[in-house]
């Protein structure tokens, strides 16, 4: 038994590799030649995990992936415990359907990260591309529980048809954030891109930095909300992000909308001074 299963990546590959279903939890009781074993796809080929990764360590819940990592897609889909630390940039879908565990992604993420998320926590260092825990094409909702962390900036479609849960962008966002959110919170500390909750039906938006309010939302009231005390907390002692001076306890201007029938989506939008 190891304490950790590390994979590295042999050379530059120039082609997707889809990795779907390489998790901690499942390498957990496979013995090293296992690993190796298990099957990704280049395309519609199949091929053996190890024609492309090194592997060194069995039988481990704590995975760590390093190499040029761009085009390796699908990376923790599904992961239900245990960790996953990612050294460097990794493609796309990665944590996405995770019901519980932790990865950390130590460099910028592709399209779909955390997509249709379930629980546990996905963290990236960098960027990320677009419909960051959003929904499945077609599908009614997106993510429903969990934490997704970016520390820098984000795409489109951030949180869109969220259900539950939590998303933190750390610099900007794309345009059509929270996109008919049912509900959970998306937190910017950056300027918040154009038609932000658009469609949206409950759940908040938390706008530490600009955000232009759509013209469906309605001025409410400034107050100092607790809630947001408490989720700044929160990802600072977690996370190790930090809002502007003031941002703690400052007051924050509340809007209403979007859905007509019901206009309980709600942006919160910090005043500083």
């Amino acid at each position: 038994m190891s304490d950790v299963v590390r994979l590295t990546l042999r050379s530059v590959i120039d082609q997707p590799i889809d990795c779907e279903g390489i998790t901690p939890d499942r390498l957990a009781p496979l013995a090293e030649a296992d690993i190796a074993k298990l099957t990704v796809w280049v395309g519609s080929r199949q091929a053996r995990l190890g024609d492309f990764f090194d592997v060194k360590g069995e039988r481990s819940d704590r995975l760590s992936i390093e190499g040029d990592l761009r085009r390796v897609d699908g990376l923790g889909v599904g992961t239900s415990g245990g960790e996953i630390l990612i050294h460097g940039s990794v493609g796309r879908r990665v944590g996405a359907g995770m019901t519980g565990g932790w990865i950390d992604i130590r460099g910028d993420a592709g399209d779909d990260a955390g997509l249709a998320m379930q629980g546990g926590a996905l963290r990236v260092t960098g960027n990320a591309g677009d419909r960051v825990g959003a929904a499945h094409p077609g599908a009614s909702k997106g993510m429903v529980g969990g934490e997704i962390v970016v520390n820098g900036s984000a795409g489109t479609d951030a949180a869109a048809r969220a259900r539950r849960g939590l998303v933190v962008v750390g610099g900007d966002v794309g345009a059509d954030a929270a996109r008919a959110m049912i509900a959970g919170t998306l937190l910017v500390f950056g300027r918040t891109g154009a038609d932000p909750g658009r469609g949206s039906k409950r759940g908040s938006i938390v706008a530490i930095g600009p955000i232009d309010i759509p013209s469906t939302y309605e001025y409410a009231c400034t107050y100092q909300p607790g809630y947001v005390r408490l989720l700044l907390t929160h990802v600072y002692r977690r996370y190790g992000l930090t809002a502007e001076n003031g941002a703690l306890d400052g007051n924050y201007a509340r809007y209403c909308g979007d859905a007509p029938s019901q206009r309980k989506g709600e942006i919160l939008a910090y005043t500083p001074g």
